[in-house]
């Protein structure tokens, strides 16, 4: 059976300033399964592919084949639909993390431990804080029967924009609010609102 050379391990080591020794021990192989690896004097089985997939926060495909391009999140949700753990999914992403959904709840996979749940930023003052306060947000309650973004609310809200950007998100309390005004900061005019 021919051997396929697995490219992607050495970009995305190299990528993050890796050597192969320093992954190999991250991941419980040795640094000459690694080089093996990447010179395509041998191939990981399934299992080693998941481990390596889940460290580099890529898919399988994206270890094997074409990578996406670093800021390619796919598909991005709208961001007015998003709240509580969706809502905190993304901002996890947006944060550089690469949540998975395990038994309909957002984790981030720790390689070689347990998954930890995804923090709750859209809950949770102490995990949103550092970015309400990088981002300067600014708040404006909202009372009920005011449009926003072409709908009329009929529930009292917030709107938070953050100092340097100008768009605003409308939420139900701060927190939500904050959350999707980051998002349309991080992500751009490629979400939609």
């Amino acid at each position: 059976m021919p051997v396929t050379r697995v490219p992607n391990i050495k970009k995305l080591r190299n990528d993050r300033k890796l050597t192969q020794k320093q992954l190999g021990e991250a991941l419980g192989i040795t640094n000459r399964t690694i080089i093996r690896w990447e010179q395509g004097e041998g191939e990981p089985g399934i299992a080693d592919l998941l481990i390596l997939a889940r460290f580099f926060g890529v898919s399988i495909d994206q270890l094997i084949g074409e990578l996406l391009p670093e800021d390619d999140f796919g598909a991005l949700p709208k961001m007015s639909d998003l709240s509580g753990r969706d809502l905190d999914f993304w901002v996890a992403r947006a944060q550089g993390h690469a949540p998975e959904v395990i038994d309909g709840e957002p984790v981030v996979l720790v390689p070689g431990g347990t998954p930890r749940a995804v923090l709750a930023y859209s809950s949770n003052w102490s995990y949103a804080g550092p970015i309400v306060s990088e981002y300067e947000m600014h708040f404006t309650p909202m009372p009920s029967g005011i449009p926003f973004d072409g709908v009329l609310r009929m529930e009292k809200g917030v709107i938070a924009r953050p100092a340097a950007h100008p768009t605003a998100a409308w939420g139900r309390n701060h927190l939500e609010a904050a959350m999707r005004a980051y998002l349309i900061a991080a992500f751009g005019e490629r979400i939609m609102t």
